[in-house]
């Protein structure tokens, strides 16, 4: 036993006589080196050079590509991806001298001068329903919104569109030659390619889809706009008659 306790005494003596050569040192990191005379700091670490010798205006030297200090290991690559400013910067925030704020009442009237151009375009096309079966000729419909497109080829510059026939060719290029014919009868010139052959950029309901959405509409307003679309009869409770209140609903006067 007394020889296991001096044997641990030496090796603690050992120790000590080691460390005792060599001081302790700090564990903070030393302080940054401030800008060198005549060239002036920013926050976001670039730097204002001075004037060049013709007089031109003074250039700012690139920011360093990453503020994550001296953080080493796996917790580096979290902080730069989650911390970082410069990263965040590139990436999703941007730069402060780079931000260029709409005033409110111009960004708003922007946004509903694109929605109101987007709209307009949607109106210039001609879709299968717009046309008799098979034929080239515009039926009831088509030529109600022909007049409407005309009325509005000097204001808007977006395209006529036919909605192309792949079922039927040939039948897609008559149908643009029929509506050349008919606009070149108006005051405006409409050039030949104002009139283009594609798919159409907005998406009408199908037949099922408005058989049931226009049968809804109908059955709600010949129930006087009641509570159900399907509760319409002759006297039901919630019909309406002529002066207003309900219980004598009579159609066919």
């Amino acid at each position: 036993m007394p020889g296991i306790f001096r044997r641990r005494w030496l090796a603690a003596g050992l120790i000590l006589s080691a460390t005792s050569w060599h001081p302790a040192r700090s564990q903070d990191a030393p302080p940054l080196p401030g800008p060198p005379p005549g060239v002036s700091g920013f926050p976001d670490g670039g730097a204002m050079l001075p004037p060049g010798p013709d007089g031109s205006a003074p250039g700012i030297t690139d920011p360093p590509g990453c503020t994550c200090g001296t953080r080493r290991g796996p917790g580096r690559w979290w902080w730069h991806r989650t911390q970082c400013k410069r990263h965040l910067q590139e990436h999703s925030l941007g730069y402060l001298e780079e931000f260029n704020e709409w005033p409110l009442g111009a960004s708003l009237y922007a946004h509903g001068k694109t929605q109101v151009a987007n709209g307009e375009a949607a109106q210039m096309v001609f879709f299968h329903y717009d046309f008799i079966d098979d034929t080239s000729r515009l039926n009831v419909r088509g030529t109600d919104k022909l007049i409407r497109v005309a009325a509005q080829l000097p204001t808007c510059f977006a395209p006529i569109l036919v909605e192309r026939t792949p079922a039927t060719p040939g039948l897609d290029q008559g149908r643009r030659l029929a509506l050349l014919n008919e606009l070149a009868k108006g005051p405006f010139p409409v050039p030949a390619e104002r009139v283009v052959i594609g798919p159409p950029i907005s998406y009408g309901l199908n037949g099922q889809e408005a058989t049931i959405t226009y049968g809804s509409q109908l059955n709600w307003l010949q129930s006087g706009g009641g509570a159900g679309a399907g509760a319409f009869t002759s006297g039901a409770a919630g019909s309406f008659s002529a002066s207003g209140l309900s219980g004598s609903a009579v159609f066919g006067r």
